[in-house]
C-alpha cells in the first residue's frame, strides 16, 4: 500500500516521559494522575499534559471513578486495549485506514476471486496496523501471506535509555491497535534482528 506521511503520533511516542507513563499503565491500570506522577517522578501537571497527548492518539483511556460514598470521583487512566473507548481521533484513523486499504485492493486486485469474510477482516486488521506503524515512523514492510511485518525502529536514543521497556510498550500497543478491528489475527511477537535496529512482527490466525 502507498506509504502515508508520519504525523504527530511519532512525536507523541518519541518522548521518554510518555513511554514511561505508558509502560506504567500497561503494567497496572487504572491509575490516577497523582499516583502516576509519583511513580515516574514528574510534576502532576506535567503528567496530565502527557496523558492528554496519549489520550488524543488513542493510547490511553480516561474514565471517572464510580463512587458509592460521598466525595468527588477520581479521574482514572488506563492503557488502551483496543476494546475500550478510544479517542475520536483514533476511531477516525482506524476508519480511514480500513477505507484506504479497501480502495487500494479494489484498484490493484491480486486475484479475480472474491475473498472470504475472514480474509476481509484480516485485511482490515493489517490495514489499521500498517497505518499505525507507518505514522509512528516504523517504515513497515508487510508480507501479508506470511503474516509478517519488518520494522525499522524510529526511536533512536530512546533505545539505550529505555531498553527494558520500549519494546514491551511497542508490542502491547501493537496488540491494542490490532484489537481495534474485529478479525482473526493475533500478534505473536516482535523479534529484534542482529542489527538491533530492525525487527520482525509476527502474527497468526486464531483457530
Amino acid at each position: 500500500m502507498a506509504q502515508r506521511q508520519s504525523t504527530g503520533l511519532r512525536r507523541t511516542l518519541v518522548s521518554s516521559p510518555r513511554i514511561r507513563l505508558l509502560a506504567r499503565l500497561q503494567h497496572e491500570s487504572p491509575q490516577t494522575a497523582p499516583r502516576l506522577a509519583e511513580d515516574v517522578d514528574l510534576h502532576h501537571n506535567t503528567v496530565r499534559e502527557h496523558l492528554e497527548r496519549l489520550i488524543d492518539d488513542g493510547l490511553v483511556v480516561r474514565t471517572t471513578e464510580h463512587r458509592t460514598v460521598r466525595g468527588r470521583p477520581q479521574v482514572l487512566y488506563s492503557a488502551a486495549n483496543g476494546l475500550d473507548g478510544a479517542s475520536e481521533r483514533a476511531r477516525t484513523q482506524t476508519d480511514d485506514a480500513i477505507a484506504l486499504g479497501r480502495a487500494y485492493r479494489q484498484a490493484y486486485p491480486v486475484s479475480a476471486e472474491a475473498g472470504t469474510d475472514t480474509d476481509t477482516a484480516a485485511d482490515a486488521q493489517l490495514d489499521v496496523l500498517e497505518d499505525y506503524l507507518d505514522r509512528c515512523g516504523f517504515e513497515p514492510r508487510v508480507d501479508r501471506p506470511a503474516l509478517e511485518i519488518r520494522l525499522t525502529c524510529p526511536f533512536g536514543d530512546l533505545r539505550s535509555e529505555l531498553a527494558d521497556s520500549l519494546c514491551t510498550v511497542d508490542r502491547k500497543v501493537v496488540c491494542s491497535v490490532v484489537a481495534r478491528v474485529e478479525g482473526p489475527l493475533d500478534v505473536t511477537g516482535i523479534t529484534p534482528t542482529a542489527d538491533a535496529v530492525t525487527c520482525v512482527l509476527t502474527m497468526k490466525r486464531r483457530l
